[in-house]
């Protein structure tokens, strides 16, 4: 049996804004560094479109600065994960068992009210999405059950950087 590291990538654009979480696999373990190639399972949108679930594969973490926002969450058995081989791309595609695991989580949808604070229920965003997922792959066995309590550790208390910001010279 072999396995493979899981990260949690964070992604934080200003110290205003609320961090985009995203979950990261190596494909190879022997490489696990930062720097390797790996798939990248995550949600993407805005609290007024919605959000769609998005597969990045053979992404770097280093190439896209984020080689210190990793923090790793566990082990996964690579018979459960899909190890691209193709060029690097963005897809919606599930591959593999967990990637199907992601596809079953409802990602957000448009937010009712997005200058509400956030929770787990009824104004989702990323890191909502994220955390259920890895409830989700804790559920099933193949994560260990601090997984959850390391990516709850990360996450943003409810209401930063929800409203809006004064624009640079506006008036």
């Amino acid at each position: 049996m072999s396995i493979l590291p899981l990260f949690l990538l964070l992604d934080r654009p200003t110290s205003t804004q609320r961090a985009h979480f995203s979950l990261f696999h190596p494909y190879t373990s022997s490489n696990s560094s930062p720097s390797s190639l790996g798939t990248v399972i995550h949600v993407v949108g805005a609290p007024m479109l919605g959000f769609a679930l998005e597969f990045k594969r053979s992404y770097s973490p280093a190439e896209n600065g984020l080689q210190n926002n990793m923090t790793f969450i566990g082990k996964i058995n690579t018979e459960n994960l899909h190890i691209w081989t193709g060029e690097q791309g963005i897809d919606d595609v599930p591959r593999g068992k967990v990637e199907d695991l992601a596809a079953g989580i409802r990602p957000p949808g448009v937010s009712a009210n997005f200058f509400a604070p956030l929770n787990d229920t009824t104004n989702r965003r990323c890191q909502e999405w994220t955390i259920e997922f890895v409830r989700k792959l804790v559920e099933v066995g193949y994560l260990d059950s601090e997984a959850v309590e390391l990516v709850q550790s990360k996450r943003d208390p409810p209401s930063f950087g929800i409203g809006l910001r004064p624009v640079p010279g506006g008036q």
